[in-house]
Formats: C-alpha cells, structure tokens, sequence
C-alpha cells in the first residue's frame, strides 16, 4: 500500500509539472527584436499607501521613448508619463498640470519611482546563453542579473539595488517574442503590472505620439508633486 502512496505521489508531481512547463514558443525569427510596440494595456500600480488600476495604452520607440496613458472608465485621460532619455514627463489634464525633471530626481513615493525604471526596463539585454544567467552592466552604471529561459527569452532582471523587472506569458508577433505581462517591483515598495491587449510590433509610430502636449499646461518639477 506504501508503495501504491509513493507512485500516486510521484504521479501528481510529475502532472503537476506537466501542467506549469511553458510551451517552447514557435515562429522566432533570430536576431529580431521590438524596436517599437503600441498596445491598448491594463494597469495595476501599487504603493506602501495603497493602489490603482485602469486600462490606457501604450507607445514604445526604441532605444527609451514611452508614452503610458491611464483613461477612465469613460475613456477620459486621467495621467499621461512621457520619457525621452533621462527625463520624464507626468501630466495631469485635470490639474492642467506637468511635473517634468531627470528620472535620478523622481521622488519614492505615488508609484513614481517605478516610472523612473521604465528606461531600465526597456534597454536591451545582453545577447544570452549559453547559462541562464548574465551579470551586466546598464547604460548607467548600475549592476544587473539578467534571466534566461532555454530559448534566450528575458524572464526577469534585478539590480543590485534590488529593483526587480519580471517578464511573462510570452507570444511571438511577426518573429518577435513579447510579454503579455510586464511586472516592475522598486526597492522602495512600489510596483506597476502592466498587461498588453494584443499589441503591435514594430510599426511606425508618429513623433508626436512621444511629445507631451504643454500648450497651457503649468509645468513644475517633480520636487512639487503632491500626489494625483
């Protein structure tokens, strides 16, 4: 009867496993990468005081040009976050108010911080393999591990700092392996779950997408952001 326990046992684990394994994705074209995305999105922000959500969208040009919108449920723009290089721009139409500066300025607080991150996120990893795992250097300065699956796709990457990125649920789009779901944890507490609703890959995007549209908006420094 024993003996009957342990192969059920090992039965279940082994199912088990079968059920979580990721399916190899098919359709990779080598060397193809995502040097644009645009992307309806649903949105999880989360502080040490509470959270948020929403749906909005997203533009992305590669090498760290993003711009995130956050609509309400009756599609009315809530916040837009501009990123061009070092600098960030938050913009409030409701307050007819920007909060502009360098991403080293962004204070820990309101979900910010992870913002900031986004151009950590987006930068291109190391090429990979063959082990699962690279120690590297980003294009500021700061250490980070990169993780592979067996097929060279990012599965999460972490500083040393402790801000930690996380990639799942991939599908290939035109040769193009790309998360479904984007998950960015701060040191400080703060975290951003962003989840893409059939996104576009590599088409062209407008320059005016990326450009925050200031015409009579007050435009501050992120040092008198007092919450949303």
């Amino acid at each position: 009867m024993l003996r009957n326990l342990i192969l059920f046992v090992i039965l279940v684990v082994s199912l088990a496993g079968c059920a979580v394994a990721p399916k190899p994705l098919v359709g990779l074209v080598p060397g193809k990468e995502a040097e644009t995305v645009q992307s309806p999105i649903s949105i999880a922000i989360r502080t040490p005081d509470g959270g948020r959500g929403g749906r909005g969208y997203l533009i992305f040009k590669r090498p760290d040009r993003f711009h995130l919108a956050i609509l309400s449920p009756f599609g009315l723009t809530l916040m837009e976050v501009f990123s061009d290089g070092d600098r960030l721009t938050c913009l409030i139409p409701s307050k007819n108010t920007a909060y502009s500066g360098r991403i080293a300025d962004l204070p820990a607080r309101e979900g910010l911080r992870t913002w900031g991150l986004m151009r950590w996120v987006v930068e291109k990893p190391p090429v990979p393999g063959p082990a699962l795992k690279r120690d590297h250097v980003t294009a500021d300065g700061r250490r980070e591990t990169v993780f592979y699956d067996n097929q060279g796709v990012v599965l999460r990457k972490e500083t040393e700092e402790g801000d930690r990125v996380s990639f799942s649920d991939y599908q290939v789009y035109d040769g193009v392996a790309f998360p479904s779901v984007m998950e960015i944890s701060a040191v400080s507490g703060e975290s951003v779950r962003i989840t893409f609703d059939e996104p576009e890959l590599n088409k062209p995007v407008e320059e005016g997408a990326l450009v925050p549209n200031l015409d009579g908006i007050t435009v501050l420094p992120f040092s008198a952001f007092n919450g949303f």
